[in-house]
Parts: C-alpha cells; structure tokens; sequence
C-alpha cells in the first residue's frame, strides 16, 4: 500500500478498518431488516451488517485515535467541529448488499479542521480499493489515478445518485433533469450506492456525476477522492443549490448548464 508523507498512519489504519468492516459484512447471513424513516417516506433500510460494520471500524480506530470524534450513518449523526473526526458510512448501498446487487461498499474519510485530509473507498465484491491523502492524488489498488480526457457532452456517460430523501422538491427537479438530459448525454446509470458513483467517475469509467448533497457519510467520502483524481467541481451551484456536479473539465460542466439545467433549471 502507498504510504508517504503526512497522514501515512491514519491512511493505513482506516484501510485495515475499512477491510474488516468488508469482512464483517461480506460473510453476515441477509436476514431481516429495519425500514428507516426519512422525510419523504421513501424505501429505506438498515441491516444488522451496517451496525456490527460501523461497530467494528469505531473501535478500529480509536484503538489508535483515542482523541478523534466521529460521525457516522448509524446513529452517529453528530455535528462537524473542528476536531478531528471521522466520517464513516460502514454499508453504502444497503438496498443494493441486501439485494445481492454487487455495487455497495464502506468508505470514510477523515476531517481535520472541517477539511477532508484522508478518505478510504472499500469495495469488497470488485476487489477495489480506493484512497486518498491531501496533496497527493488518488489511487486504487494503489495506482495512481490519472486524468480523464475531456469529451463532448453527447459521448458522456453520467451516474446520478439516488432521488433525494432529504426534499420532495430535490426529487422533482431530479425527474426534471433526468428527462432534459434524456438526448444531450450518450448514458445515464443510477448505481444506487455512491461510493460506486465517485470511485468509478474517480478511475475514468464515467465521465459525469450528479445529486443534490445531503448527509455527510454520502458524499464527503467520494468527493474528496474525485478532487484528488483531478475533478472538476462547478463550485456555484454546490453553494447555492447544494448540487453537485462532478466533470473531468470545465468545458464538460459548461455543456450540462447549456444542454440540460437550462431546460431543468434549478431552484434554490
């Protein structure tokens, strides 16, 4: 594993966590599963597997960290402070490991004061691997990620999260952009799981990424590791709308505005 410079033990040890966690996971029987509620009322579940996981990697490391805090999608959701803190989503893409659907994993990324410094994307079933440290780029499997050329909105295939749970609105302008973008991108996959999302567009499998940004467990994680990669991020529209969009260049996210948020525009 690639380890040099600042935050070499923090990355090693998130990663021993983030495999044990898979470990945990990957052998559990799928038995019976809690429906969580959101505010939408949208299908949503939570396994025994999230829970032993998240368990499992918080003891991991504090073992090492006594000092660090953490927030984490099963009943961690604290507030973001300066400490040093750790974000853990243990199960991403529950529905999808529960359905045996093979796009799910863990990833974690760990804030110092309030900025993203180490991020580790686990996923079990591919075999992938995927890190970042501050300053030195991403990789997978520890090889460097590279830049991804730029193409014509047309030949792009775009992953999209899954429709909000957070704002009925957020899902309407969902549907909208999803039917303006219908002939102006050559694809669009809903992977259902985001860290399959940002670790594919991180290692050039696709070359757009798009959702509205809610819980940090969901997108904090991915994002970090897609700038590490080199990715572009429309900045505005992550402050005003708390959109993301993810390209591989600036000239791809002007085309999405053009072609697509001009028919589907968004609202605050």
């Amino acid at each position: 594993m690639y380890m040099n410079g600042g935050y070499s033990r923090e990355l090693a040890v998130v990663t021993k966590a983030v495999q044990a966690a898979a470990a945990v996971y990957s052998s559990a029987v799928r038995g019976p599963v809690e429906v969580k509620e959101n505010e939408v009322g949208s299908y949503d579940i939570v396994t025994p597997a999230d829970v032993q996981a998240q368990g499992l990697m918080v003891r991991y490391l504090t073992a090492s960290f006594p000092e660090d805090c953490f927030i984490a999608e099963e009943g961690q959701e604290n507030s973001l402070t300066a400490a040093r803190t750790w974000i853990i989503d243990p199960i991403d893409g529950t529905l999808n490991y529960q359905r045996g659907l093979p796009l799910y994993g863990t990833q974690v990324v760990l804030m110092v004061d309030k900025e993203p410094v180490v991020a580790v994307i686990g996923l079990p079933v591919l075999g992938e691997l995927y890190t970042a440290v501050k300053g030195q780029g991403a990789r997978l499997n520890g090889r460097p990620l590279s830049a991804v050329p730029s193409r014509d909105l047309k030949e792009c295939v775009l992953s999209a999260g899954d429709f909000s749970r957070k704002k009925a609105d957020w899902r309407q302008q969902y549907l909208e952009q999803l039917g303006a973008m219908r002939d102006e991108v050559a694809r669009v996959r809903m992977l259902g799981a985001a860290c399959c999302d940002f670790a594919f567009f991180a290692a050039g499998r696709t070359d757009l990424h798009i959702r509205f940004i809610n819980k940090l467990w969901d997108f904090m994680p991915g994002l970090f590791l897609a700038r590490e990669a080199g990715a572009y991020v429309d900045e505005d529209l992550l402050r005003d709308y708390r959109f993301l969009l993810l390209t591989h260049s600036a000239e791809e996210a002007r085309q999405f505005r053009d072609r697509v948020l001009s028919k589907a525009p968004l609202r605050a």
